[in-house]
């Protein structure tokens, strides 16, 4: 290499260096790999550099001296191949002096420059070895790095570094002495460690050769030496991590010591390990490492022998290491206990008997703790330990048979589980009284524990125990046998009751792959008598009772499949399918009533099968000695109990009923209250067959409890009192509640007798007595059942002859204060009881029926109206949904009650008392009160249709039509869907009925039926126009079915509705509109009445009576006489109703056309502003002409407006426009104009409500109302854009508001466009510039639609432009300049005519000083305008490309501006230009700006980067570079995410290869964006200019005469990247070291 070479390599080397000491770690890292890439093409010049530099440095800082190791380190590891003998030499000197040089702890430097030399090593070991053996002298102690080294150099190299072991060592141990260091002593004994690691794995594998003995030799005196030290003077160090290295060391050097003094210090020596336990600042880990390494065979160690004293204090503390429970989330306190456990394995091989027995005798320690270290070791002993198995695991059984009987800990019962596991896998367990510890497990699969044992240690042992068994069941073959027995016996006993889930599992597991176990022929007799196969059918379908035990019951179902044939032979097949149907609902929510029944059925099918008399006595005998001998859950004892009765209604044996019977009935004399619906149930399956004897075990039950509570009255200070009145009231509520399943279970017509005549009284009484919720609702519920019971049938004529006091007192439990606010809870009930008693006989008296109904509206109903408030409360959810339920519940009986009613008085006099009690509840303001009434209303209807017989005793006429439509009608347009479709259902049936009275027949095709119909399939829509049409269709349907008579009854009627909610009132008034329209004539002798009702009902409801002024129109079209008289009748001042009426009564053409005209000509002289010289920045309304436009808007409310506004259009839309464009940014007038003339004389009277004044609001609104009269809908909906802007940027609205407006005139206003335009350009030469910019801005606009080809009006309107182009406001400048280009739509001639014009006036506008605002900056507005030209111009003549391509370098400034649209559009400009013009001038400049297209790719405005992409495309298309043009216009994507860093490296690579001239151009203008200040762009710069030197390097030999640089380029780089390595921005800072390293690559070449 060169001398200059040279130079320029060091040069920047040397500033990388100093840069790698950044404090930002990534610039760092960059640096860093800057540097490698030097180093890996320049290995030795660069570690020559470093060395040199390193020498001539008298303090390198850590920081920078550990990123120069980590280059080094990598170079080293790549290049070591390459590295010169010369270079190596001195490499591993500066090395050896970094790592020497401070004597502290440096692990980043010492450690890397220790690495350093172990890659060196690798290629020249010699080197290395002999340069670090150097390092030790015999009388000076080495750096702590060099022992270090040379241990890693072993590691890393064993077979290079064990022939020279020897002569370190040698040099090495005399230094002993002389460590005095923590630091050096760990070193040394890391050295020494590896060393003996060496050494063994040398004599490992000369073992074949026989050759251990001599390798060993050879090294024995040396690690002797090594021993003694360590042991005897490093090992007790302060310094915990030296002890720890020493520990480490020790247990691979014990293997090379003679064999002599590895005797004579064992014991010592362990009884010295097993002291450091005592340390707590030593790792125990490391300790027992060291001792697994002792106590471990090895050919390399004789026979451990031990005295008993070291054994057993080697046993002792080993045993005190054991973790009980382990935490994983601590590594080293796991890997001590998995090595303690190592431990103990290699104790049981070599001292069994002092170590197991000692760990038996301590399982039966007095302490917990003791006994679980103990089985845990013993567990891990029985799966790893052949010589435990042997001899030791039977001594183990018996010890753990007494644990089990004793331990009561959780975590005990877990550990005892898993020994006992461990010795069945081993088969340790072979006999019948060992297998019962299996019971163990069983029992602890549902254990409970105590009130305050852990819920997770129990759930944990659950799970231990569960998974254990069924691994055992599926994996242990053997004693699958033993483990069926056994759990078919725990399967019959009480205390594994909470394990049946589990045992029932693993049964049927076992059943299921019955193949493997022995025949039942060859169980033993003594084993198999323990369980019956009939006992476990009982515990079984006993136990399934709960369905909230998803899992048990699953598991028992399956078992029962698999175990039916035990059972009985007949049940094998019938049980597959009931089985399976019920475990189909096992998992489905299913109420516990339908659960039981399934099982009651799947009894009774069980009896079916197996037919045998004698079977369901021994079934029931079974279940009675359960329910008698044992504390049943209740309700395992309910569903036994009900298993009873059903067993007893199939039994033939009187003896044996009876005794059954009494075991059920005895259950109600001390009955807890959550049984009595399981014992109710089963006395009234047992009345089923037996209901004579079971009511009378009732009453004598029921008065012997009565009697009871007699003689208790005297006995209130007895303190069991209170216990022994609750016991008495649950069995009262239990009798009550089994007379009624009596009633509804049994058949028997003397029980029936007894119940109508006995138990009624009883009832009665109770009911009187205002009982509690839970009597209360059992006697309503007793009553319900035999109301049903003794409904008139054909096996009986028992009658009731107290019902209405029974209906009375049901009625009054609504208010009975006595049911703890529960009441609600009883309506549906109570509903139910007073139909059932209803029905018994014909005939209820009319005050009977209102006051049953009277009371169950007000109840339920009342409930309703609050039931939204209630909902609503949180935390309450639960209770609400059970509310909602209730009332839903209690509504459907309703309807079935009132049915009942009508059927028994089919009378109009029924529909009028019902009507008049729903009437309130009608019209309710709440929902579902409305919905449940117009239900109500159909059911009325319904039935009574359906019922009513017409004879002399009924009315002849149906008088109450037109009121019943009247109420009804409004329903049609409810909120509620459910209303409407119901009130439609009601008007059917009430014209049916009239129909009927009339003596007409309905036909299936009636035309009002149909009608009706159909309305009531579209009627569900919230679209109010929708509602008014179909209340019209509604009226037109129905009017012609109602008398005259009826017709002022329907409209009264109606009107009384009216409430002004929105549905409603439309409806409403839709009905009254279609029937005045076709009945007004009719009406003339009702018109005042009518017209006062319907004013008197708006002035009620305020805003909403506008509503009835359509039907007050109607009425008027047919009197307007009459109407009109009315309405001057009214007083004055006149009600806002009344005003309603005359503005919408009352419209003049006339009288609007003169308005007009007065308004054209004041707003043509009068000033717009209060300043009337313009002096003022913020503007301010006058109040003139802002009153005449808000009154002109109200005017153009009325339709009558249209032909004046289609007359004026041209001056009206100009006026309004204009004054739009001043008004849309002006503040509102100050004052208003003094009514009284005594004030004039005062300047002005202050206008409080300024604040809610809006010029731009009121002008916008009078604007689109003009343009609505106008019939320019498109227009008007231009000028919608408006609607939302208040105060804003004029000139912003107006360019977005202006080409649709210019739009919408051109395809709707052409007959009007020559005028307006003459208007509008009147208004171009205004004073104020908001109206000359507004002018422009439309009259340039319609450029684009050629001014619909009239060619004279394109005259005008380029006349008026050209005045523009030159104005002296920006703003409007501005918008002429973006008009030129709107030539560009003109046709052919007329467009070469006026284009040089326009190009030329928007080339002076690039010149333009640029303001601030993008709406007053002229040249951003000439630079878009020649955006569209370009773009919309097929073709450029050739004459104006020399004008292009000046224009393309002009704008070249604008693309770094501050301003974003100016560089957005700059850039798009050039990019258009160049797909436009063919120069290669052009060219030139476009790979000279491909720098700036580039680096704008990370500009943080978006548009300005698909900008950059756009124009890049654009440009590449005109190089001859496919590549790089596929590359370019595949990745540079609008949308798309671009990874910028790569897609230089990429793009730049490939241009290179296709361009090789572009990149020195790119490079001469790379270069000033180094200098760029923005934030966002100033890392890239550096990133850019490094990527070009790099591919500039690369392509140099190639193309030399295209690449060639000019060096002040390169010097001018170099000098700024030089700052650039110091900026504050870490991204600029990596970058430029990057950058600066590809230049020196490329210097070195062209140097």
């Amino acid at each position: 290499m060169s001398a200059a070479k040279a130079d320029a390599l060091k040069e920047t080397v040397t500033v990388l260096i100093s840069a790698v000491g950044d404090s930002d770690n990534s610039v760092n890292n960059v640096v860093i790999k800057s540097l490698s890439k030097v180093a890996n093409s320049y290995p030795n010049e660069v570690i020559d550099i470093f060395c040199e530099f390193y020498k001539n440095t008298t303090k390198v800082s850590s920081t920078q001296l550990g990123n120069v190791v980590k280059v080094l380190e990598q170079t080293c590891l790549n290049q070591v191949k390459k590295l010169q003998s010369q270079t190596a030499t001195e490499l591993v000197s500066a090395m050896l002096r970094a790592m020497t040089e401070n004597p502290g702890y440096e692990p980043a430097i010492q450690m890397g420059a220790s690495a350093v030399l172990v890659a060196i090593g690798h290629e020249l070991l010699d080197l290395v070895l002999r340069s670090l053996i150097d390092q030790l002298s015999p009388a000076t102690l080495p750096h702590y790095t060099i022992t270090h080294t040379l241990g890693t150099l072993a590691a890393v190299n064993t077979h290079g570094v064990v022939p020279h072991i020897k002569e370190i060592l040698s040099k090495m141990l005399p230094l002993l002495p002389l460590v005095k260091q923590d630091g050096v002593k760990q070193a040394f004994a890391y050295a020494f460690g590896h060393f003996a690691v060496a050494v063994s794995e040398q004599i490992g594998d000369n073992v074949e050769n026989d050759n251990i003995t001599s390798i060993k030799d050879n090294f024995v005196t040396e690690f002797s030496i090594i021993f003694d030290v360590l042991y005897n003077q490093w090992l007790l160090s302060h310094e915990p991590k030296v002890s720890e290295s020493v520990l480490e060391a020790l247990g691979p050097i014990t293997r090379l010591i003679s064999e002599r003094q590895f005797n004579e210090t064992v014991n010592k020596f362990v009884t010295s390990l097993l002291s450091m336990y005592r340390k707590p600042t030593i790792n125990s880990y490391y300790v027992s490492q060291c001792i697994s390494y002792l106590l471990s065979p090895s050919p390399l160690n004789p026979k451990l022998t031990l005295n008993d004293s070291v054994i057993n204090s080697l046993n002792h503390i080993l045993f005190n290491l054991i973790l009980i429970d382990p935490d994983y989330d601590q590594p080293h306190t796991i890997k001590n206990h998995f090595e303690v456990l190592r431990c103990f394995d290699h104790m049981a091989g070599q001292f069994s008997d002092q170590t197991i027995e000692n760990l038996l005798h301590q399982c039966k320690s007095n302490q917990e703790k003791e006994r679980m270290k103990a089985v845990i070791v013993l567990t891990h002993l029985t799966t790893s330990s052949q010589v435990f198995i042997d001899k030791y695991a039977t001594k183990f059984i018996v010890v753990l048979k007494v644990m089990i009987a004793m331990e009561q800990g959780l975590k005990m019962k877990k550990l005892l589980v898993k020994a006992i596991v461990g010795l069945v896998y081993r088969n340790c367990i072979t006999t019948v009284e060992d297998f019962a510890m299996v019971d163990f497990i069983i029992k602890h699969c549902g254990y409970e524990g105590s009130a305050n044992a852990s819920k997770t240690e129990i759930s944990d042992l659950h799970d231990t125990c569960r998974s254990s068994l069924i691994l055992m069941c599926n994996t242990v073959t053997s004693v699958r046998t033993q483990l069926r027995n056994l759990l078919l016996s725990a399967l019959t006993i009480e205390e594994f009751t909470p394990s049946m889930s589990t045992v029932s599992y693993c049964l049927t597991s076992l059943l299921q792959n019955n193949s493997d176990i022995v025949s039942d022929e060859q169980i033993d007799k003594a084993t198999e008598s323990k369980y019956s196969a009939d006992f476990v059918f009982v515990r079984c379908i006993t136990y399934i009772a709960d369905p909230e035990q998803v899992e048990r019951n699953k598991n028992l179902l399956v078992f029962l499949e698999e175990f039916s044939e035990d059972v009985h032979k007949n049940l094998k097949n019938s049980w597959t399918v009931e089985m399976q149907r019920l475990l189909k609902f096992v998992d489905k929510v299913e109420t516990r009533e339908q659960w039981h029944g399934m099982l009651l059925d799947l009894l009774v099918a069980a009896i079916e099968q197996v037919n045998s008399n004698k079977w369901v006595e021994t079934i029931a005998s079974i279940l009675s000695q359960q329910i008698l001998s044992k504390k049943q859950p209740p309700i395992i004892k309910g569903v036994s109990l009900q298993y009873l009765a059903v067993l007893s209604c199939h039994m033939s044996n009187a003896a044996v009923v009876e005794k059954v019977l009494k075991i059920i009935l005895l259950a109600l004399k001390s009955i807890p209250m959550e049984s009595t619906d399981f014992v109710s149930n089963a006395v009234g399956i047992a009345s089923r067959q037996h209901g004579e004897f079971v009511m009378n075990e009732l009453d004598s039950l029921y008065k012997e409890n009565e009697s009871k509570r007699g003689s208790k009255i005297l006995n209130f200070l007895s303190s069991r009192s209170s216990r022994n009145d609750l016991e008495l009231s649950v069995v009262k509520y239990t009798i009550i509640t089994c007379y009624g399943k009596v009633a509804s279970e049994c058949l028997d017509v003397h029980v029936l007798a007894r119940l109508g005549d006995n138990v009624t009284s009883i009832l009665y009484d109770i009911l009187k007595s205002c009982p509690s919720f839970d009597l209360c609702k059992a006697s309503i519920t007793t009553l319900y059942e035999i109301g049903n019971a003794l409904f008139p049938a054909a096996h009986h004529n028992v009658a009731l002859r107290n019902r209405w006091q029974l209906l009375n007192a049901v009625l009054e439990q609504i208010y009975n204060n006595n049911l703890e606010k529960r009441n609600v809870e009883l309506y549906p009930i109570i509903v139910k009881a007073s139909k059932s008693l209803t029905k018994l006989q014909k005939g209820i008296l009319p005050e009977e029926r209102n006051t049953i109904l009277r009371v169950l509206f007000n109840s339920i109903f009342g409930e309703l109206s609050s039931f939204k408030r209630k909902y609503e409360i949180e935390g309450n959810g639960d209770r609400n949904d059970l509310l909602a339920k209730t009332l839903n519940d209690s509504l459907t009986l309703l309807h079935h009650l009132i049915r009942e009613l009508i059927i028994q008085s089919t009378c109009l006099s029924t529909i009028d008392d019902l009507i008049g009690l729903m009437h309130e509840w009608i019209r309710h303001e709440n929902d579902e009160i409305r919905t449940a009434s117009a239900m109500i209303l159909q059911v009325i209807f319904d039935t009574y249709i359906k019922n009513v017989k017409l004879n002399y005793e009924t009315p002849s006429k149906f008088g109450q039509m037109g009121y019943l439509l009247g109420i009804i009608v409004p329903g049609i347009a409810d909120t509620n869907f459910a209303v409407r479709l119901s009130t439609i259902d009601c008007i059917k049936l009430i014209i049916n009925i009239q129909d009927l009275y009339e003596g007409h027949t309905i036909e299936p095709d009636d035309e009002c039926m149909a009608n009706l119909t159909n309305l009531q399939n579209n009627i569900l829509t919230n679209d109010l126009s929708m509602i008014a049409d179909y209340c019209m269709n509604l009226c037109d349907t129905i009017s012609s079915k109602i008398p005259h008579l009826h017709n002022m009854q329907f409209i009264e009627s109606l009107l009384e509705g009216y409430d002004g909610q929105e549905y409603s009132s439309i409806g409403i008034s839709s009905v009254l509109d279609a029937f005045f329209i076709k009945k007004g004539q009719d009406l003339f002798q009702s018109i005042e009445r009518i017209v006062e009702v319907i004013l008197s009902t708006m002035d009620v409801v305020g805003e909403e009576s506008v509503k009835l002024v359509k039907p007050l129109l109607s009425l008027t079209r047919h009197h307007s006489n009459a109407v009109t008289a009315v309405l001057l009748a009214q007083r004055i001042p006149l009600k806002p109703c009344v005003v309603t009426c005359w503005r919408n009564l009352a419209k003049d053409e006339g009288l609007s056309s003169a308005i007009v005209d007065n308004f054209l000509r004041l707003m043509t002289s009068i000033e717009l502003y209060e300043d009337p010289y313009h002096i003022t920045v913020n503007h301010i309304a006058a109040l003139q002409p802002l009153t005449l436009i808000s009154a002109l808007g109200e005017m153009l409310q009325e339709e009558s407006m249209r032909t004046t506004c289609v007359t004026k259009f041209a001056d009206l839309f100009a006026v309004l426009y204009t004054t739009l464009a001043c008004y849309i940014d002006a503040e509102p007038p100050a004052y208003v104009i003094p009514q009284n003339k005594g004030q004039e004389r005062i300047g002005f009277i202050p206008n409080r409500d300024a604040i809610r004044l809006s010029p731009a609001k009121i002008t916008i609104n009078t604007f689109n109302s003009f343009l609505e009269r106008a019939d320019c809908q498109k227009v008007k909906e231009a000028c919608s854009l408006c609607l939302s802007i208040e105060h804003g940027d004029s000139s912003t609205t107006l360019l977005e508001l202006a080409p649709i407006l210019s739009g919408a005139l051109c395809r709707d206003c052409g007959p009007q466009l020559a005028k307006l335009v003459a208007r509008v350009a009147a208004y171009a030469r205004s004073p104020l510039p908001p109206q000359r910019c507004a002018a422009h801005a439309l009259l340039s606009d319609l450029l684009n639609y050629r001014c619909n080809d009239n060619s004279v009006l394109i005259e005008t309107v380029l006349a008026t432009l050209n005045t523009g182009w030159k104005d002296e406001s920006p703003r409007v400048r501005a918008v002429c300049v973006r008009g030129a280009a709107h030539v560009v739509a003109l046709r052919g001639d007329l467009r070469a005519h006026v284009l040089p014009r326009a190009l030329h006036a928007l080339s002076q506008g690039i010149d333009a000083h640029a303001a601030q605002s993008p709406t007053d900056n002229v040249p951003l507005a000439a630079i878009q305008g020649l955006i569209r030209l370009l773009t919309e111009l097929d073709k450029i003549d050739k004459e104006f490309d020399r004008e292009l391509v000046a224009i393309s370098q002009k704008i070249r400034p604008y693309m770094n501006t501050e301003c974003s649209q100016l560089r957005e559009n700059s850039i798009r400009l050039f990019g258009i230009v160049a797909l436009k013009v063919k120069s290669e001038a052009l060219v030139e400049q476009a790979v000279g700006s491909l720098p700036c297209f580039l680096l704008h790719l990370c500009d943080n405005n978006p548009a300005v980067v698909r900008a950059s992409k756009f124009t890049l495309k654009q440009v590449f298309k005109t190089f001859n570079v496919k590549k790089s043009n596929d590359l370019v216009q595949t990745h540079l994507l609008d949308e798309g995410r671009l990874y910028l860093d790569d897609f230089l490296s990429a793009l730049i690579r490939q241009l290179a290869d296709e361009m090789p001239g572009s990149v020195v151009k790119c490079l001469q203008t790379a270069v000033n964006y180094l200098h760029c200040a923005r934030d966002e762009m100033k890392p890239h710069p550096p990133l850019l200019l490094g990527i070009l030197y790099s591919e500039l390097h690369r392509i140099k030999d190639k193309h030399p005469e295209e690449t060639d640089l000019d060096p002040d380029i390169t010097r001018s780089a170099r000098t700024r990247l030089l700052q650039l390595i110091k900026d504050g921005n870490p991204l600029v800072r990596q970058n430029a070291a990057m950058a600066l390293a590809n230049i020196c690559l490329l210097e070195i070449k062209e140097v």
